[in-house]
């Protein structure tokens, strides 16, 4: 039996894929294991959404904010206190001056690629980030979501390869296809058009919001009854691309911005669209994907880094940055009903290939082969 902590300071909700991963991935280990002590390090703010109960689980509240200073000065001191035989840190930051065994999970490079607001502007933040990344590669086991991450990892950063385990994640049980009232319910309830086109993420620019906008433009020349749903929330950091949906809105563009979806209405969401579009320039796995094709809303997605991987023969791939491929894939999805049937059918396949239930599986493997 050994003592297992796991760093999910991601846990609430509103910190999007990495608290998907975060709650998964205990979730899923206290079903396949009632052998070892877990215990789940989280902040007061997750503690309202933490509520499993299992006899070899124990909560530790910490208030300590992520990509923070105490991260690095009391975070250790804490963990020594618990005399963990591993800890599990569920992203890239961790404390550096922690001794003790550790695995880590790098979700992408995407701060390393595309650093926005205070990181991109503050050498020092940058630097932060550069000697806390570097340092992952102390874990006896870098776990990461795609091989796209894994080959970002080892020819960007130069971290050995034989330390890096590709587990892949999964679409929650919530995410199916809704019935016709329930997609009925949530229209009438965020006040959607009839026929939408469907955008799930954050309003950056490397997401490709400004490409999908313009495609968009030209899609409701053929089709003016289509609109487009754009969730989340204008990010402070990217400014313009706010500016820039609020443009095309007031163009009489039929652009319509919800704000944050939870996640009771995602499902009909994403099953009630004639298209999920992502066109993205840069993910580490893709759980928008996933989530999209269980819910039977058929993908178009980019051509680029681990997008392929996941969603395979089941959607169509384009390059993100030429917004008349992204318009083309789509219209062919609007004119061809049969089209677009066989691409959800696809897609509900392709989706029963990923599960959280193997992700843990494959995780719990890794800390019996690092505890010995």
């Amino acid at each position: 039996m050994s003592k297992i902590g796991l760093d999910l300071r991601f846990w609430r909700g509103e910190t999007g894929g990495l608290g998907r991963y975060s709650r998964n991935l205990l979730g899923e280990l206290l079903k396949l294991d009632t052998k070892n002590n877990y215990t789940a390090i989280i902040t007061p703010a997750d503690e309202a959404e933490f509520s499993l109960t299992a006899p070899n689980l124990t909560k530790l509240v910490v208030p300590i904010a992520h990509y923070s200073l105490s991260e690095q000065r009391r975070l250790p001191k804490i963990l020594n206190e618990q005399h963990f035989d591993l800890v599990h840190f569920a992203n890239f930051n961790h404390p550096i001056f922690y001794g003790g065994k550790f695995v880590v999970t790098i979700h992408d490079l995407i701060m390393h690629v595309f650093p926005t607001g205070a990181q991109k502007d503050s050498w020092l933040r940058r630097a932060a980030y550069r000697k806390v990344m570097n340092d992952c590669k102390r874990a006896e086991t870098i776990i990461v979501p795609s091989l796209s991450t894994k080959k970002d990892l080892v020819n960007m950063l130069n971290f050995p390869a034989a330390k890096i385990v590709v587990t892949p994640e999964g679409s929650e049980e919530k995410f199916k296809v809704a019935t016709p009232s329930a997609i009925a319910a949530v229209k009438a309830k965020l006040n959607l058009p009839e026929r939408y086109i469907l955008f799930v993420s954050r309003w950056e620019r490397y997401k490709g919001l400004p490409a999908l906008l313009e495609a968009f433009e030209t899609i409701t020349q053929e089709s003016s009854d289509v609109g487009l749903v754009i969730t989340g929330k204008p990010d402070k950091q990217n400014p313009e691309i706010a500016a820039l949906v609020k443009t095309k809105q007031s163009m009489g563009q039929r652009i319509v911005a919800p704000g944050f979806v939870p996640d009771d209405d995602l499902p009909a969401l994403y099953s009630g669209a004639v298209a999920y579009v992502h066109p993205s320039w840069y993910e580490g796995f893709g759980l928008m994907i996933l989530e999209a094709f269980s819910a039977g809303a058929p993908v178009v997605t980019s051509n680029t880094s681990s997008l392929p991987e996941v969603v395979g023969d089941a959607g169509l791939l384009v390059d993100p940055k030429k917004p008349a491929e992204i318009a083309a894939a789509v219209r062919r999805i609007l004119s061809d009903p049969k089209f677009a049937a066989d691409l959800r059918q696809k897609g509900l396949a392709r989706a029963k290939e990923f599960s959280w239930a193997k992700m843990a599986a494959e995780t719990l493997e890794i800390y019996k082969k690092v505890l010995g």
